[in-house]
Order: structure tokens, then C-alpha cells, then sequence
């Protein structure tokens, strides 16, 4: 049996690793509400858009986007985390070009000190929102409650139920400007800082070392600082 020239070609084509690359789409998890993936979003879309990979995020609350991601059946991956998760999630695979770096902050609105690391809040009845793995992995011990969202957070800091809370200083931001939030304040220095990464499942690994290449590149033009200051700005910008 004869294969025409043609129909060689195509075939040649289509198994081809650009066009497979090329062809594919991914949906990668990530934490409802973020302020955080305001920033890492475009970025990873600019990414994997010069890739030819069209992507999309789906949202979770911050511990069920880490589950997820790790079964990698809905999903393909993690929008943003700190390093060191294949621990506990040995499914996923960081991708090595930091695309984000977070400051973990305490915010208060009666009790005042300096922020010396963790050790220095363990006096206190400490706020912390679940799945936010550097808040729980540094109260461990302490006197803490974990609740689900941002908003329960701050409501339970103003009706003086936490002596302190504590965020990202980014997603802090957007309710530090609120109207009911003008009496709390934030102690310094951060308690903590970290470097976020994006995460693939084992199944995307082959995707990494390109990924990579093209996300190293955007920070050399210096893309992802472009990203955090244009967000920035116009979260700190008054109504």
C-alpha cells in the first residue's frame, strides 16, 4: 500500500512536538479572589501565548486549587505557590522562574510591636485565611483560627475577635483602603517573604523547560515587574 506524499506530510505534521505544543490548551487552577493572580494571570497568559498554548484559570477556594491541581484531572496545573509543595503534593512540578514575590504582613488595630519574626506574634489570638500555606505553616502551635475568605478575616479583626490577622500585602491592599478598615494598621516589618512560582502537573512536565525559557525572557524585558507595578498602582490609587 502506497501512502501519498500528501497525506505523509500531514501526518508528519500533526505528531509533530510544535504542533502538538501549538494545539494545546490548558486550565490551570487558581485561588478565588487573588489579588495575587491579578498580577500572575497576564503574565502566564503572555507565557503560554508565546508557546501557542491558550490557557485558562479556574477558581478555588486557596485549599481545594492546591487538591485539585494535584489530581490533575480538572485541571492542569497551579497558578502561583511558594516552593518546596511537591512535599505535599508530589504530583506537582515547579516550573523555576520566580513570577512573583509576596510579602506576608500582621495587621492589627489595638495591640502595636515590632514584627521579629514568627516568635514575636505567639503572644497573640492570630486571624489566618485557610489553604494560605506560609500563614499556616508559621502559627503551627500558636493560638489561631483559620476561616475561609479575606472577609471574614478583617469583619473578625474590627469586632476585636483576633488581636491580629495576616495576608499578603497585596491582597491586604484592597481592604486596607476600605472606609471600615481606616483604623487598622499594618506592623512592620513583614513577617515573612517569599518567592511565588507557577506549578504544572506531572503530566505537563515536558512543558517546563520552554515555559521556562519564555518566562525568563519576559522578566529580562522586564515584563512581570511591569505587571506588579501597573497593579499596584492602580490598587493604591483612591476612588
Amino acid at each position: 500500500m502506497k501512502i501519498k506524499p500528501l497525506f505523509l506530510s500531514l501526518l508528519l505534521i500533526l505528531f509533530s512536538p510544535y504542533f502538538l505544543i501549538a494545539s494545546q490548551k490548558l486550565v490551570i487552577a487558581s485561588v478565588l479572589n487573588s489579588q495575587i493572580a491579578k498580577v500572575t494571570q497576564p503574565i502566564l497568559i503572555e507565557a503560554y501565548k508565546r508557546l501557542g498554548i491558550e490557557v485558562s484559570f479556574k477558581d478555588f477556594s486557596a485549599k481545594r486549587s492546591l487538591h485539585v491541581a494535584n489530581e490533575g484531572v480538572e485541571v492542569d496545573g497551579e497558578n502561583h505557590r511558594i516552593a518546596g509543595l511537591n512535599k505535599k503534593y508530589p504530583n506537582l512540578v515547579l516550573v523555576p522562574v520566580s513570577i512573583y514575590t509576596i510579602e506576608g504582613i500582621v495587621i492589627s488595630k489595638k495591640v502595636h510591636f515590632k514584627v521579629d519574626g514568627w516568635e514575636s506574634i505567639r503572644p497573640y489570638i492570630i486571624g489566618l485565611r485557610r489553604g494560605i500555606i506560609f500563614a499556616e505553616n508559621g502559627t503551627k502551635g500558636m493560638t489561631r483560627s483559620i476561616v475561609y475568605s479575606n472577609e471574614h478575616l478583617f469583619n473578625m479583626l474590627n469586632s476585636n475577635r483576633f488581636d491580629i490577622i495576616l495576608l499578603t500585602r497585596i491582597n491586604a491592599s484592597k481592604y486596607l483602603n476600605q472606609v471600615e478598615n481606616r483604623d487598622l494598621i499594618v506592623l512592620e516589618p513583614p513577617i515573612e517573604t517569599h518567592t511565588m512560582y507557577h506549578y504544572l502537573h506531572k503530566k505537563n512536565a515536558h512543558l517546563i523547560p520552554k515555559l521556562s525559557k519564555v518566562l525568563f525572557e519576559m522578566q529580562e524585558e522586564g515584563l512581570l515587574k511591569h505587571h506588579k507595578d501597573a497593579f499596584m498602582k492602580q490598587l493604591t490609587s483612591k476612588p
